[in-house]
């Protein structure tokens, strides 16, 4: 597959792993406390928009903005020019190169060092391995850069942990803030 071609993969909400990922945006949702009003939310890697579509359903005063590399799915053209109080990067964080997830995140520091993050990151683990198989989604984690351990060592060298929560042993997601 080419280089390209990997950033057309998006997650399915759907099926038995459509549970699984509906269950990690709803804890996303909670530790993030993603329901509150004059609440701007940055969904980077939105892929198709479930997160707002999960949001905006019981909260509409909550703004979340999509953006994602591939530009049918973006709201926005780029991040850069939106302003925002949270992140949210579900599952994507792990396709960056150590170096530019580190430049990526003085971006938003420089942007906006009050900025919140709320992170979800695959375990990657042979629990989740197993299940790939059984659910015929072999595609899973073909794309991983960043190893589990590389990403959260990296982030929390520019942030502290406020929470975390983990998803069924599957993943983990953490809430976040720059030190």
């Amino acid at each position: 597959m080419k280089t390209q071609q990997k950033f057309d993969v998006t997650t399915e909400y759907r099926g038995i792993s459509g549970i699984y990922f509906k269950k990690l945006l709803r804890v996303i949702i909670q530790i993030g406390k993603l329901k509150r009003e004059n609440l701007r939310v940055l969904d980077f890697g939105c892929g198709t928009g479930q997160l707002k579509k999960m949001v905006i359903k019981n909260h509409p005063k909550t703004k979340v903005i999509n953006y994602d590399i591939l530009e049918n799915l973006s709201e926005v053209k780029n991040w850069q020019n939106e302003s925002f109080d949270i992140v949210v990067a579900n599952e994507v964080f792990h396709t960056f190169q150590k170096d530019k997830l580190e430049s990526l995140i003085l971006e938003f520091k420089k942007n906006n060092p009050k900025l919140e993050f709320i992170v979800g990151i695959s375990k990657q683990s042979l629990l989740n391995t197993i299940g790939k198989y059984l659910l015929m989604q072999t595609g899973s984690h073909a794309f991983t850069v960043l190893s589990p351990k590389d990403e959260i060592d990296i982030l929390c060298r520019h942030l502290d942990i406020i929470d975390h929560k983990s998803v069924w042993y599957l993943a983990d997601v953490f809430r976040l803030k720059f030190k």
